[in-house]
């Protein structure tokens, strides 16, 4: 398994290791589930969570990966932090974000993503938020 227990500013979090898997769905599949079953081990809405997507293929196959692993591990994860997201795949990961009622930040750098991970306090001109209901539309 990739994806691993870290510690910033002394505060435990789970690096979800998501990185380079390219287009290798099986690879990346196994990774997520043992990642999930690790994060089902935690009491419920404890676990801090950074996500890094780096070099990993945002496909149909990996957005419906997601979409049934998200809601499994959501009452679990207290706040979701994603690196590596450009392109389409801040489309998808939104998509995702949406269909599990499970709002994230999105950051550009490792750094900005683990303190707002740590601290909760948001940060200037990082972290945009993705997964909250468009304006006029309600939430599910």
């Amino acid at each position: 398994m990739k994806s691993r227990w870290r510690k910033h500013a002394g505060v435990a979090y789970f690096h979800l290791d998501y990185a380079g898997f390219k287009a290798d769905l099986a690879a990346l599949r196994a990774e997520v589930q043992v990642a999930d079953a690790e994060i089902m081990r935690e009491p419920r809405g404890t676990v801090l969570v950074l996500i890094d997507l780096t070099d990993t293929v945002a496909s149909g196959a990996v957005v419906q990966m997601f979409k049934e692993s998200s809601p499994v591990t959501a009452p679990y994860i207290a706040r979701h932090a994603l690196i590596g997201i450009t392109g389409v795949k801040r489309f998808l990961a939104d998509k995702v974000a949406r269909l599990s009622n499970s709002p994230m930040r999105i950051f550009k750098s490792e750094t900005a993503a683990l303190d707002w991970l740590v601290s909760g306090r948001a940060p200037e001109g990082d972290g945009d938020v993705i997964g909250l209901p468009h304006p006029g539309m309600e939430s599910a």
